[in-house]
């Protein structure tokens, strides 16, 4: 009985050795398109299929070719007694597509993608699992030529293997289904939630060590994850991609929303409509420190060197054992800083190799270099029984109102947005304190928004301390992520050099909160936004 083994891949991993192996045990490949290139290139034989060919003329071969797959019988016993014989027999399916998304496809484009007579074939093959062995993984070759060299096949490893070619039809479907549905102009969220995640790696532990965890990324190659590599350092935890993973999206966010000229409707307080334009932000590094996601500190600042600085100086006590985002390339004078410190990792665009060389020297700061400023557009939750899914919060603000005389100047209007967007990140209820672009106090996940705020003058007035300042004022700004009312800790703030607020407020004015700045000088900006995250 001749052994006939189908190979069609788009991912050429590991395929070598196995297809060298099949060849070497008397099995006939049979393949077509770049597969049969690649194959030949490397000196292997094979026999062309015209059921694999490119092209619609072959759909008839394509159904004689799943009827062999389907009667296809399997038999050790015959092959020792009669291993000349020919038949149409196909033992052995070895064929993966690579899923994907796209929102901008149209939907003619994907109604029949060239690949998609492939998953049928992986499709029909599984009808048959007992009798066809299906390679979808090239992780699995190895042990398929372990089990095939000693003629033994277990039951357990063929319902492996058919369970992944159908875990990768059933992605590459998702793929083509939400492509269209995202590309169609319809609004409504999709009845499955179903996208083609890919496994990235496996990491060192979860959470905790007794837990285990794997990194998959978003389709499309949305968001950091899909540029992750490590250059130096320990294994990768999920706890340490949860922290790079936040430090990138911060990043990311900035630079989405203020790479460029970014403008607001705004209107002051008599009514006057006019446009505020914030700064935009080339040539500026955002430097911010996480763990367990939550922020630790963070800074802007025009050289790599002086916004790290700045971002550990907040809190150089408790900021140990973080995770850094850096939005620019981490140059010596920057690397000389960090190598002192507590940090797990650093995620940046790149490192220059003198950085590089100084930061080997500390073996537990993992060095992520990722190039690509990149946010997803909806968000996924997991909860008890199920996934909550909405579009991301991903608007500084809509409108701005100003309410009190004086407007804010062009460096605190600046600050509002950097301040904000550090707010809009942090779990509700977030306060964020900022000076001369660095955090000064930041608290989040607090019972209240009076206690968010008590928690960030409690944490302004530590650093004043710490650091002995000359300087009395303790911040330049406030900034809530929901609506805040005058508070005892608010008038502190007020009393030593608070310049500005920026809240969301609501429709009816706060009279008292306005007049008490309007007597302090105090520029006071409702966004009617929310910022509420969990």
């Amino acid at each position: 009985m001749v052994k006939r083994a189908i190979i069609h891949v788009e991912n050429t991993k590991n395929l070598v050795p196995f297809a060298k192996f099949l060849v070497d045990s008397g099995w006939t490949i049979i393949t077509a398109n770049k597969t049969e290139d690649f194959l030949r290139e490397e000196k292997i034989p094979v026999s062309r299929e015209s059921a694999l060919v490119q092209t619609a003329h072959y759909l008839n071969d394509t159904s004689a070719l799943i009827r062999q797959i389907l009667n296809s019988k399997y038999s050790e016993d015959e092959f020792e007694q009669d291993a000349e014989k020919n038949d149409s027999n196909i033992f052995l399916v070895c064929m993966n597509v690579n899923p994907f998304f796209d929102r901008k496809v149209n939907y003619k484009e994907v109604a029949k993608p060239f690949s998609f007579y492939i998953s049928t074939l992986i499709r029909n093959s599984f009808v048959n699992y007992e009798n066809v062995l299906i390679l979808t993984d090239p992780d699995d070759y190895d042990e398929a030529m372990i089990q095939l060299k000693t003629n033994n096949i277990t039951k357990e490893f063929r319902i492996y293997l058919a369970a992944k070619a159908l875990n990768l039809v059933s992605a590459y479907d998702s793929g083509i289904a939400s492509s269209v549905l995202f590309s169609s102009n319809n609004k409504d969220f999709m009845r499955y939630l179903t996208f083609p995640f890919t496994k990235q790696l496996e990491l060192h532990n979860g959470t905790n060590p007794q837990q285990k965890a794997s990194l998959y990324k978003y389709p499309e190659d949305i968001g950091a994850v899909s540029g992750f590599q490590k250059l130096q350092g320990k294994e990768l935890t999920y706890n340490i991609i949860s922290d790079i993973s936040v430090a990138w999206d911060l990043i990311s966010s900035l630079y989405e929303n203020l790479k460029n000229q970014y403008t607001v409707q705004a209107v002051n307080a008599d009514g006057y409509n006019f446009t505020t334009q914030f700064t935009p932000l080339m040539g500026t590094v955002f430097t911010v420190a996480v763990k367990y996601t939550a922020v630790l500190g963070a800074a802007l600042s025009t050289k790599a060197k002086d916004s790290f600085i700045n971002m550990f100086n907040f809190d150089s006590e408790n900021i140990k054992d973080v995770a850094i985002g850096c939005s620019s390339v981490v140059d010596e004078d920057a690397a000389n800083e960090m190598v002192k410190c507590s940090l797990i990792a650093i995620v940046a665009p790149g490192f220059t190799d003198g950085a590089k060389q100084i930061l080997s020297a500390n073996k537990n700061i993992r060095l992520i270099p990722t190039a690509k400023v990149s946010c997803p557009d909806y968000d996924l939750q997991l909860i008890n029984g199920g996934v909550l899914f909405q579009t991301r919060d991903s608007v500084i603000f809509e409108q701005w109102n100003i309410k009190t005389k004086n407007r804010p100047s062009q460096f605190i209007t600046d600050e509002m947005a950097f301040g904000m967007l550090l707010a809009m990140k942090a779990r509700t209820y977030a306060t964020v304190l900022v000076k001369n672009n660095a955090v000064v106090g930041f608290s989040q996940s607090c019972k209240s928004s009076k206690l968010a705020i008590d928690n960030a003058l409690s944490e302004a007035k530590e650093i004043a301390i710490r650091t002995k300042s000359d300087d009395k004022k303790l911040a330049d700004l406030l900034v809530s992520d929901t609506t805040i009312t005058l508070t005892d800790s608010i008038k502190e703030l007020i009393d030593n050099g608070l310049s500005a607020i920026i809240q969301t407020g609501s429709v009816t004015a706060d009279k008292e909160f306005i007049n008490y700045c309007d007597e302090h000088n105090v520029v006071m900006v409702y966004t009617l936004m929310s910022h509420i995250t969990y």
